[in-house]
């Protein structure tokens, strides 16, 4: 099955939920925020082939609120989709083009 979140239960231990990263400074932040908010984990690391795994456990009691701190990491490092400011301009004007020729259509079917 296709998973686009980065936790899932543990496999053995069915009240913890385990969070994982591949980048250490998400990691790094991601733990911050647990201790900020005082939350109980377990940490690990592991290394494969051609990258290090950081692992996290949580209580399934604190799932709730550790998901929305595993949010603030996804905002914190998110890239725009379009990194390039004329395209993303472009695409802007494009769209209210569009939207712009959708209204004057729609007026004009109506008269």
């Amino acid at each position: 099955m296709f998973n686009i979140t980065n936790y899932k239960e543990h496999p053995t231990r069915k009240t913890y939920t385990v969070f994982h990263f591949y980048h250490q400074d998400r990691a790094d932040f991601f733990k911050s925020l647990l201790l900020e908010e005082s939350i109980w984990f377990e940490s690990e690391d592991e290394i494969q082939e051609d990258r290090t795994i950081y692992f996290f456990g949580i209580k399934n009691s604190d799932l709730k609120k550790v998901e929305k701190l595993n949010y603030l990491v996804s905002a914190k490092y998110r890239k725009p989709i379009f990194s390039n400011k004329i395209l993303r301009w472009v695409l802007m004007v494009f769209a209210l083009l569009v939207l712009a020729f959708i209204i004057m259509g729609y007026l004009h079917s109506k008269i």
